[in-house]
């Protein structure tokens, strides 16, 4: 099953990303008034549409390693016995 499968590309609008004057991405938004509502903040702000493309799937097998294969679980450090320093 090590095989590609192709699929329709489904194009959609992910998100807006706003960028200031420089072109340096500020922050991305999920919404047209989220984006508007941060470039009304500075007139020198852009966003613009992100749109993200998905067109292929690959399914990949995977097996089960013998268990003295595996790898050995973590041990996690206890809790600290040390009492907090309040400033």
């Amino acid at each position: 099953m090590n095989q590609l499968q192709k699929v329709e590309k489904i194009e959609y609008t992910g998100h807006y990303s706003i960028f200031d004057k420089e072109g340096k991405k500020i922050c991305d938004v999920a919404t047209i008034d989220d984006a508007l509502m941060m470039c009304s903040f500075d007139n020198t702000r852009t966003y613009r549409q992100v749109k993200i493309l998905m067109d292929q799937i690959v399914n990949i097998p995977s097996t089960r390693l013998e268990d003295d294969k595996q790898l050995k679980a973590q041990n996690i450090l206890p809790d600290r016995q040390a009492i907090p320093v309040v400033v």
